[in-house]
């Protein structure tokens, strides 16, 4: 991981540049204080990119992680927020239907894998193997995140759905939730993330998950209507899908839009 960190550097140096040549530097505008609601699973490249952000742009980005469907209900509840980063493109849909989206843009690909401990490899090589006796399945609970809702639309084009459906001993909110379970031998496997296997690629095999089941998330960045700062709510939008910035959700094993295809290798 070591040998990683001055190419992640690089990243972000270029990812900086690129704002500063956008927006200018800070004290060119007046500083704005912008609410991010963001999919839990994107913490990691999110949390670097906002501090990347803040640096040039001189705006303060505060932040609230949570399932997608729970970031939803909190938007609609409680009418605050500026932007708004789900773990699938089916919650800003949805908010879009609602009159609640001012702009979006595409980020990258959320790919999900199954996840399986690899005290477990011998007994889980393949997504069909979930149905196995004695399993140990953990799921996202589909009404809080957005692998929940894709995990639900896998198992439903499976003809073993009924019999993984049995193996599930736990249901998760988050996709963290989820990749924890399975990296400290809570449960066997779980549909996950692969950017949450990838994080604890020490202890978690990647399996993939046939196509004819799945087909990548997408993430986007939207700018909510009830925003006051949507001038500066949408710099950070563009930031957020600069190819620079893609790049950085790549080093955390994301995938980028042109390359979202199944991929186990870390």
């Amino acid at each position: 991981m070591a040998a990683e960190l001055p190419l992640f550097h690089r990243l972000l140096l270029v990812s900086t540049t690129l704002l500063a040549l956008t927006i200018g530097g800070p004290g060119e505008a007046l500083s704005a204080d912008l609410l991010l609601f963001a999919g839990a699973g994107l913490r990691q490249p999110t949390d670097q990119l906002i501090e990347a952000f803040e640096k040039q742009a001189g705006h303060v980005v505060r932040v609230t992680y949570g399932g997608s469907g729970q970031l939803m209900s909190s938007i609609l509840a409680s009418g605050q927020g500026d932007l708004f980063m789900p773990g699938a493109l089916f919650y800003i849909e949805k908010l879009e239907t609602m009159g609640r989206i001012h702009s979006f843009q595409k980020v990258a690909a959320h790919t999900a894998v199954v996840g399986v401990n690899k005290s477990k490899a011998d007994l889980i090589r393949s997504f069909d193997d979930l149905a196995r006796s004695g399993v140990r399945l953990a799921l996202g609970d589909p009404k809080a995140m957005a692998l929940g809702r894709t995990a639900q639309t896998i198992l439903s084009r499976s003809s073993l759905r009924e019999q993984i459906l049995k193996n599930v001993v736990v249901y998760g909110a988050t996709v963290k939730q989820l990749a924890l379970y399975v990296a400290q031998g809570d449960a066997d496997a779980a549909i996950i993330g692969r950017a949450d296997a990838f994080q604890f690629k020490d202890r978690i095999r990647m399996i993939p998950i046939p196509e004819k089941y799945f087909q990548p998330e997408t993430i986007a960045v939207a700018v909510l209507t009830d925003s006051k700062n949507r001038a500066e709510a949408s710099r950070f939008c563009d930031f957020m899908a600069s190819p620079e910035s893609i790049a950085v959700f790549e080093h955390f094993g994301f995938l980028a839009l042109t390359k979202a295809v199944q991929r186990t290798d870390p």
